[in-house]
């Protein structure tokens, strides 16, 4: 691949996603980290993007990084995987035995289903893909939020999951993100996040589960300020901006 056809690719991941890692465009190449910090120093030079540690973001900064796609379930699967189970192994530590949890969708919160411990839990959610992880879990007692079927992120919404949310009792409501910026939480559709909004107001305890490259993104529904929350869930690896950035609104757990 050719310089200018990489420089390309590098402007259209910062047009998608507000702010990208040197790995992560050197995964989707396939070319070295080295040739891609080059294109990224070379581009910082024109203007047209703002080096950042380990990356780079938008020239036009932080409060316009606007999510312009909405990745699917299985596009989620391979973007920062190894980031996802450090948070999942995480949280996990967060949950005690006997308690009620919800479990949102995502990625990051199928990590953490995948791992949950050997005891006694009530587990609400309104995800397919957790509720099949946890079937077969005779542990667990199981409450798969019905109604309108979302396939793009395997989640129930509308409605009938409001409905049926508004009539229970949380403990701790475990939630993923698509943009955290400026002390708002924000994700890409209205249904979806009308139903994170209800859970983390039915919790005693709220923890958004977040890796760093959410930081600095903003998406189309903003459903909870991060003042309202416990705490962020991230990974070991989150730099000292972004880590502040969260801490003017609330803690970090890593």
């Amino acid at each position: 691949m050719i310089k200018a056809e990489r420089q390309d690719k590098v402007r259209q991941l910062l047009e998608e996603q507000g702010t990208v890692s040197v790995k992560e465009i050197s995964d989707a190449l396939g070319v070295s980290d080295m040739t891609i910090r080059r294109d990224l120093e070379e581009l910082a030079s024109l203007g047209e993007i703002e080096r950042v540690h380990g990356g780079a973001r938008s020239a036009q900064g932080r409060p316009h990084a606007m999510l312009r796609h909405e990745y699917s379930h299985s596009e989620k699967r391979t973007k920062h995987a190894e980031e996802k189970l450090q948070i999942a192994r995480r949280a996990v530590e967060l949950i005690e035995e006997g308690s009620t949890i919800f479990l949102g969708t995502g990625t990051t919160v199928e990590q953490m289903a995948s791992i949950l411990p050997a005891f006694r839990l009530r587990i609400v959610t309104n995800s397919l893909s957790v509720f099949n992880l946890l079937e077969e879990r005779e542990d667990c007692e199981l409450c798969l939020v019905g109604g309108m079927y979302r396939r793009r992120t395997a989640a129930f919404v509308g409605p009938t999951a409001e409905d049926t949310l508004r009539a229970l009792g949380i403990d701790a409501a475990f939630i993923g993100a698509n943009g955290i910026l400026d002390g708002d939480v924000s994700t890409s559709n209205m249904d979806e996040g009308r139903i994170q909004q209800l859970a983390f107001s039915k919790a005693d305890s709220r923890y958004l589960i977040a890796d760093s490259s959410k930081i600095g993104k903003r998406d189309f529904y903003t459903f909870c300020r991060l003042d309202n929350l416990d705490a962020v869930v991230c990974e070991p690896g989150i730099t000292a901006e972004d880590r502040a950035a969260i801490e003017e609104h609330t803690q970090v757990i890593c």
